[in-house]
């Protein structure tokens, strides 16, 4: 599911430039302690009721039965220390060789779908794994940040990489589907019902063929490896910084008018 919130109703003008904020103050890490999980429901749960997506929870958290099953990664991102946005991605293994992966969210909706897609990657002879991007938000505190966006999109290509998915997936509203597609996404089916949400979703998808070019966007002019510090340490659950100097040279010049502000204006 998309919840890529960018603008508070009535939409407040794009930005010049979604240039990111000083390099230091970005950092992300995996959801791998009760403390990190909380945060993360914490600032779904403030997000999605901003914009009217839930309704209000006693406990304050947001969190449903993928949270916490072995295919799945959660990541809070940080902005000064502060928690501020979350992203989940989720794996979908049809050869079942990584636990739980047997099914994602967007397989509530588009199970058929995805299964088939998952046959044609195979008979290509690709893996057939894909994964499936679900349960951005960001704290209301945070709302009209956009750079929070590039840092979850930053974070999910190193879990993309972790997973070894060929394919990404998206169930995406309507008005944000523009976005995605500058990206490289793909409208596969129309949009349809999402349980327990008060909206509906078309899939989406991104292909191997696209990477490159989606990597180039969010900052990556040399793509992601391995052994990148990045990577290493947000594997081993470690705070890391979204932009640490090292890995990104250039990504100033990237984030320009010509890039982001085109896909916020589209949301």
């Amino acid at each position: 599911m998309d919840g890529f919130q960018f603008f508070s109703t009535p939409p407040a003008p794009p930005l010049a430039s979604l240039t990111r904020p000083a390099r230091d103050v970005t950092e992300a890490q995996l959801a791998l302690t009760p403390l990190i999980a909380r945060q993360a429901f914490a600032i779904r749960h403030r997000g999605y009721l901003s914009y009217g997506y839930i309704t209000p929870r006693e406990d304050g958290l947001f969190s449903d039965k993928y949270d916490g099953r072995a295919n799945e990664r959660t990541i809070v991102i940080y902005r000064a220390g502060r928690p501020a946005a979350t992203i989940r991605v989720c794996l979908f293994d049809p050869r079942a060789k990584w636990p739980d992966a047997d099914m994602v969210p967007a397989m509530e909706i588009f199970g058929e779908e995805i299964r088939q897609l998952c046959e044609t990657e195979q008979a290509a002879g690709r893996s057939g794994r894909m994964i499936e991007i679900t349960r951005f938000a960001r704290d209301p505190v945070f709302a009209n940040d956009h750079s929070l966006i590039i840092s979850a999109f930053r974070i999910v290509a190193y879990l993309r990489l972790y997973f070894d998915a060929s394919v990404m997936l998206n169930a995406v509203r309507p008005h944000h589907m523009p976005m995605y597609r500058r990206l490289g996404f793909q409208k596969l089916e129309e949009p349809r019902k999402y349980p327990n949400l008060t909206y509906s979703a078309g899939l989406m998808a991104m292909f191997t063929g696209s990477y490159a070019v989606a990597l180039r966007k969010i900052g990556f002019p040399h793509g992601v490896s391995r052994n990148d510090p990045i990577y290493e340490g947000l594997m081993a659950g470690q705070r890391v910084q979204v932009y640490a100097a090292e890995a990104h040279n250039g990504l100033r010049e990237q984030l320009t008018t010509a890039a982001l502000p085109a896909l916020a204006d589209a949301a």
